[in-house]
Parts: C-alpha cells; sequence; structure tokens
C-alpha cells in the first residue's frame, strides 16, 4: 500500500508523539542502538528510547528539546517510493537549504528550514530517503548548530534502518496491519497510489490521493475513561454505538479541523480511534464502511 511523502511524514510524527507517553516506559528500537547515539551525540547523553517499532523510532537526550528519530512509509513499489522522494524534496525546496545525501538513496536529502527573512535554522535538520519500496523520514534537533560530522552520523543511522526493503518478513511487518480489513480500505480510499506507514504495532496508517485513514489502539486499565473524555470533548456530532460497546461513537461534522469521520471505542482493556479524512465530508455510506472497518479491528486480538 502509499501517500504523499510530506502529509504521511507529518502524521507519522503527529501520532508518534501523541503515543509516546503510554509507550516510552519499555520502548526500545530495535534498528538503532542507543549506544551509538549516546557515542555520537554526546552532548545531549543520556539519551533515552521515547517510542520503537518496527517502522518508527524516537529519541530524546537529557533536554526533551534534543532528539533523533525516523520513520518509514512503504509504498506499492520502488518507483512510487522514488517518486514520494521527488516529491517530497520540490515540496520542501521553497522553504529550505537542502543538502544531497545519497546515503539516503538516489534522491535522499537533509534539509534545514529557513524562517523569518529566509535565515536557515542550524540546529534543527530534517532527512528524506528511500531504498525499494521504502521511504523514510527523520530528525535531528540539538542546542548547538549541527555539524557536518552530525548530520553525516544521522543520515547513515537512519540509512541504516532501510536495511528492511530487502528483508521480506521483516518488509511484511512493516505493511500488514492486523486491523485493517483490504477491501474495506479499498472502498474507502480513492484510486490511487497507496502507502502504508506502521510506526509501531498499535498503529496504522494508509493513503491514497490525500484521502488518509488512521488507527491507534491504546492499551490499560484507563480505556473506557479515556474513550469516554474523547467522545465528549469531541466539538462533533456523535451518534452512539452500542454494538461496539457501551463507551463507542460514530463522530461526524465537526466544528474544528478538516472534514472527517472518527470512531472511538473501548474494547477489553483497549481504546480505539479509528479516523477518515476525506477531501469533504464523510458521506453516510462512507461511515457506514467505516464502523464495519472499526467491528472489524475491534475482532481483532
Amino acid at each position: 500500500m502509499k501517500f504523499s511523502g510530506l502529509l504521511l511524514a507529518a502524521l507519522v510524527g503527529a501520532s508518534v508523539l501523541a503515543a509516546s507517553d503510554a509507550a516510552m516506559a519499555a520502548a526500545k528500537c530495535p534498528s538503532i542502538d542507543l549506544a551509538l547515539v549516546n557515542k555520537g551525540f554526546a552532548e545531549g547523553a543520556p539519551w533515552r528510547v521515547m517510542s520503537g517499532g518496527t517502522g518508527e523510532c524516537s529519541f530524546s537526550g537529557a533536554d526533551t528539546s534534543i532528539n533523533l528519530g525516523f520513520s518509514h512509509m512503504v509504498s506499492e513499489s520502488a518507483e512510487k517510493a522514488t517518486e514520494s522522494a521527488i516529491s517530497m524534496h520540490d515540496a520542501v525546496a521553497p522553504t529550505s537549504r537542502i543538502e544531497p545525501l545519497p546515503v539516503l538513496g538516489e534522491h535522499g536529502f537533509a534539509y534545514n528550514m529557513k524562517g523569518d527573512g529566509g535565515k536557515v535554522d542550524e540546529t534543527s535538520m530534517f532527512f528524506y530517503g528511500h531504498r525499494g519500496p521504502v521511504g523514510v523520514s527523520g530528525y535531528l534537533n540539538l542546542k548547538t548548530p549541527i555539524t557536518a560530522a552530525q548530520r553525516d552520523l544521522a543520515a547513515n543511522l537512519i540509512a541504516q534502518t532501510l536495511a528492511v526493503a530487502s528483508k521480506p518478513k521483516a518488509l511484511a511487518k512493516e505493511s500488514n496491519c492486523p486491523y485493517f480489513d483490504k477491501a474495506l480500505i479499498a472502498r474507502l480510499l480513492p484510486a490511487g497510489d497507496v502507502t502504508i506507514s506502521m510506526p509501531n504495532a498499535s498503529m496504522c496508517i494508509v493513503s491514497a490521493s490525500g484521502t488518509v485513514i488512521t488507527l491507534s489502539v491504546t492499551k490499560g486499565a484507563q480505556a473506557v475513561q479515556a474513550a469516554g473524555n474523547q467522545l465528549n470533548g469531541s466539538g462533533c456530532s456523535v451518534d452512539p454505538q452500542p454494538k461496539l460497546g457501551k463507551t463507542a461513537g460514530l463522530l461526524h461534522h465537526c466544528s474544528a479541523g478538516n472534514p472527517r469521520a472518527e470512531v472511538i471505542f473501548a474494547d477489553g482493556g483497549r481504546m480505539f480511534d479509528l479516523t477518515y479524512v476525506p477531501a469533504a465530508e464523510p458521506t453516510q455510506e462512507q461511515r457506514a464502511t467505516l464502523l464495519e472497518l472499526a467491528r472489524f479491528a475491534g475482532a481483532q486480538k
């Protein structure tokens, strides 16, 4: 499955931040050694893993404004991943200083955003790369200006995660979301290239042609309370969904934010948040399909 690189990278980052508090206690990064991060970026030591999964890791220094991370996006083909890298380059070029980085792929690069007056932020750097069907976005934020050596170290750490592109079993873990039914997803997404990202085992993001579907599953004793709080403070029309549980609802026609439909429910110590963001307010038929997808997700153990 594929996505717009810029939009997907932003969504992954936001979703990971939202889930990091619950995940950090036992988080490990399977693809980047924490010891290398501590050694290479000693000014931020001691570093810790904030979140880690099959296709995403984030690290924080002793000062939380110092951080490093990456996330993968899996496309339908190597050609589509290459197209996404080129599109990402073109999207950030007007507002950034760009440096080609072949270690991140033929069209890999690093970039620093420009602020007011065109001044470059030397302490914050972003990365984008690709190999096979896998795209990767990454970031490095330090207190002091990032040196060429630090840029290259971050790029190499991020690039090594792309080894998953040549490992079929590992790649399958990053692109086969157990909570998504392919037939239902196909009914909700428009025609176009599909990209999927799985920052961790409890989060899935899929898109095509600007339409996005996200799912997060949060486990804990407070699942019912958390679901209730989100339903009550949503600012949307809420249709109760008793078939999904006592604390369950379908949100639509929201007063703020993008047009969307969202299903929130608690089940067996898990809170599910399934969101559908098309170009326009979801139709009744689309909302019904989203409910089918929510029931499918809730049935997975």
